[in-house]
């Protein structure tokens, strides 16, 4: 199965995503803040990052990290999912989904909202690393 590195600050959405995701085949490692986060994933070669958005330091650093993994040679074919609660913890007027990512704001793959049900992130996981596959296959 794959390779996913976790990036989140709260560390009992590390443990119950490692849960999940090793009890289906993967292998996890996780960093709960985003320091030399282009040497880290260079480091351990994901197949796939599951990213926090929001951080208690800057609330767009998962944002901003997102873009500097996109511009590294190295890192910027790995697909990022970000998993955020960004939608109910800001006081933000407008909130994000899927359709909002783009190359230059929101430069990710795929988005959930935490919560998010385990079933729901392992299908989101398996389409981005075997995107055409159908279920069953």
């Amino acid at each position: 199965m794959a390779k996913i590195l976790i990036i989140d600050d709260d560390q009992d959405i590390i443990d119950s995503l490692t849960m999940v995701l090793e009890r289906h085949g993967h292998t996890v490692t996780s960093k709960g803040d985003l320091g030399s986060l282009v040497d880290t994933v260079k480091g351990i070669h994901p197949d796939l990052i599951v990213l926090d958005i929001m951080w208690p330091e800057d609330s767009q650093a998962g944002f901003k990290a997102a873009r500097v993994l996109r511009k590294d040679k190295h890192t910027s074919k790995v697909p990022i999912l970000v998993l955020s609660a960004v939608n109910q913890r800001s006081n933000l007027a407008f909130g994000f989904s899927e359709s909002d990512t783009s190359t230059e704001f929101m430069p990710v793959d795929a988005f959930l909202e935490k919560p998010v049900e385990p079933k729901v992130i392992l299908e989101k996981i398996r389409q981005l690393l075997y995107p055409g596959h159908t279920e069953g296959r």
